[in-house]
């Protein structure tokens, strides 16, 4: 690592330089260790205490996990149909908002009252054209009663007496 700087200052300056170099890079060495020691150990020490602690409460917890398994086991199945059943919920109710919002756009625009007219009598024709296939049904329904009382065994019978 010849410089210029090196080449200028004599080579009693050189070696003085890096001795004082070496002795500054071995002063922080051992500041970094010993703050590295005063961070480091209580944190190894807590991180120890930590892990000892959750091992036991896992060996302490292990035999309840297994034996209320069934029970914790359709605690969750409910828990998971409930959060679905909620959000389902959730979804419903947006999509019913969003559904009256363009109901209410479809009424202030005046495109629902031209739909609704063509709509309306379409379901007044629907309706009488029901009605009639009702009222024929009805009838031809009424005709084989009549008929098949008529016909009966037990009509024939009373009828002869």
């Amino acid at each position: 690592m010849d410089t210029q700087y090196d080449t200028l200052l004599p080579h009693h300056q050189h070696q003085q330089q890096q001795q004082e170099q070496q002795q500054m890079s071995t002063k922080t060495m051992i500041i970094t260790a010993i703050v590295g020691v005063t961070i480091g150990g209580p944190l190894l020490a807590l991180m120890s205490f930590i892990f000892i602690s959750t091992m036991a409460l896992f060996v302490v917890t292990s035999p309840l996990l297994i034996i209320f398994s069934p029970v914790i086991l359709g605690a969750g199945f409910v828990i998971v149909a409930a959060m679905a059943g909620f959000g389902a919920a959730g979804l419903l109710a947006i999509a019913g908002v969003s559904a009256l919002g363009w109901v209410l756009r479809s009424v202030k625009s005046g495109q629902f009252q031209q739909g609704l007219e063509s709509v309306t009598g379409k379901l007044l024709e629907t309706g009488e054209n029901v009605k009639e296939s009702v009222k024929n049904t009805g009838k031809e329904w009424a005709g084989n009663l009549k008929q098949t009382v008529q016909d009966s065994p037990e009509n024939v019978t009373a009828n002869r007496a």
